[in-house]
């Protein structure tokens, strides 16, 4: 579709998005695009976006938060930093969120996910200390999986699974350190992305 089929507005509004997600990575709310083009009223917005979504420019997953996205390209959401590890799946949004990151929504259920900053170098090289990872919410995983496990209340630890005879064990990737079994501790998530700032 040509820029001279969109309204003004329409155009400012999609060169806004495209711009936000090729600078952030994921895209804006309803309310930065308010501030960014210059308009009070988020009703304002959400009807232009409606209509660029009803031409085929930008595309969004229903209730999901930011899940907006340029059409034909892929959608992202935003995943909770937290600092502490969920017992169960997510069920709306956290309360003690410590930020957001942005991952591909494309075929994944971003609701059962949440991210942690990974402390210390027990999972050296794999995973360094201040790394961003990204889980998905599950009870079990496999051997070789890297997991995020509550070994009680408050401690948590990121390790790599190992299946042996005697039971589960919890193995870091760094062999300075030893591995130890999970014992009545209990698989939070697995591991399925790293973000790493260089």
């Amino acid at each position: 579709m040509a820029p001279t089929e969109l309204t003004p507005k329409q155009q400012v509004l999609l060169k806004l998005v495209r711009g936000y997600i090729a600078d952030h990575g994921y895209p804006p709310t309803v309310r930065e695009l308010c501030r960014l083009a210059g308009l009070k009223s988020p009703d304002t917005v959400q009807y232009h976006l409606d209509n660029l979504r009803a031409k085929g420019l930008l595309e969004a997953s229903e209730g999901k938060s930011r899940a907006l996205a340029v059409a034909g390209h892929g959608r992202v959401a935003l995943v909770p930093i937290l600092g502490r590890v969920p017992a169960g799946p997510a069920v709306g949004t956290y309360a003690d969120a410590e930020g957001h990151v942005p991952v591909s929504a494309e075929g994944q259920d971003v609701d059962s996910m949440f991210a942690l900053r990974v402390k210390g170098d027990s999972m050296e090289p794999t995973l360094m200390d201040r790394d961003t990872i990204v889980v998905r919410w599950q009870p079990s995983a496999r051997t070789g999986d890297i997991v995020v496990a509550r070994l009680d209340e408050e401690d948590v630890t990121v390790k790599r699974l190992k299946f042996r005879p005697s039971g589960a064990l919890l193995v870091p990737d760094n062999t300075k350190y030893a591995p130890f079994p999970l014992g009545e501790g209990k698989i939070a998530g697995k591991v399925v992305s790293l973000i790493r700032r260089l």
